[in-house]
């Protein structure tokens, strides 16, 4: 197995002995022995980081000694179009974090390759009609990294926010995500992080933040800023306009505040 799981996106990914196809087996071995878990991470107002909006669930691969990333395997499971059990098995998992924390809202996250209302949801569906509780507490982010089908994913929109689910695009602004906020009016938007730190590196001004923000609290009623990672980015995430940030500093921020607490 190659050291981090990454792939070259060579054409020969269907290859029944390609690298792709190396990485999904390891990733099926580790939902067969529980070796995929979730770490989440908060959603909070700019001004007010006890005021949170959600919690999103992102999903690890414990492989040996190591923790992976998502970026260490999705991309490869997206190739091989063996995106739907999985992401069926990561919204089961979040509907349990739902059930085990009553008060809670949680998100996670969707390839648009499997947003398609079909048998493969049929019985998550029924578990959210039956607990109406629970899918008022749950956000679906549709990822922008594969293309939409159009006529199937507005079908699983609309049978989610028929259900009470709320919809957010996730990193607007990159890959496919304006196929996706075409196809789902989404109830959040979340901009991707790639613009932070284009404004931190210079190469994007924060005047064309603020514009980008503009243009996503028109397409819906929630923004949230992704990738913030310092003090620095918060005070550019407030003066672009955001409301909501996410981000490794305010987890850090908060892990801090709860030892401090429990000492």
């Amino acid at each position: 197995m190659p050291g981090d799981l990454a792939t070259d996106g060579r054409n020969d990914a269907m290859a029944p002995e390609s690298p792709d196809w190396e990485i999904a087996r390891e990733v099926f071995f580790a939902l067969e022995e529980d070796r995929l878990f979730f770490q989440h991470e908060v959603i909070c107002a700019i001004g007010a980081p006890a005021d949170i909006l959600y919690r999103e669930a992102l999903v690890r691969m414990k492989v040996d000694d190591r923790v992976l990333p998502p970026g260490s395997f999705i991309p490869a499971l997206e190739r091989l179009s063996l995106m739907r059990p999985f992401d069926c098995f990561v919204l089961r998992r979040t509907l349990d974090a739902l059930r085990a924390a009553p008060h809670a809202h949680i998100g996670c996250n969707v390839s648009a390759q499997s947003a398609r209302d079909d048998h493969w949801w049929k019985s998550l569906f029924r578990e959210l009609a039956a607990e109406p509780d629970l899918a008022a507490r749950l956000i679906v982010e549709i990822t922008e990294s594969t293309r939409v089908s159009p006529g199937d994913g507005r079908a699983f929109v609309r049978h989610l926010k028929a259900l009470g689910v709320r919809v957010a695009v996730d990193d607007f602004g990159a890959g496919f995500s304006a196929d996706a906020v075409r196809m789902c009016q989404p109830d959040i938007i979340k901009v991707d992080r790639s613009f932070l730190r284009r404004v931190r590196q210079r190469t994007f001004t924060a005047a064309e933040l603020n514009r980008l923000v503009r243009m996503a609290r028109c397409i819906a009623p929630l923004l949230v800023i992704e990738g913030v990672e310092t003090a620095e980015d918060v005070q550019i995430a407030r003066d672009a306009g955001a409301h909501w940030i996410q981000g490794y500093y305010l987890d850090a921020r908060e892990a801090s505040a709860s030892k401090q607490v429990d000492s």
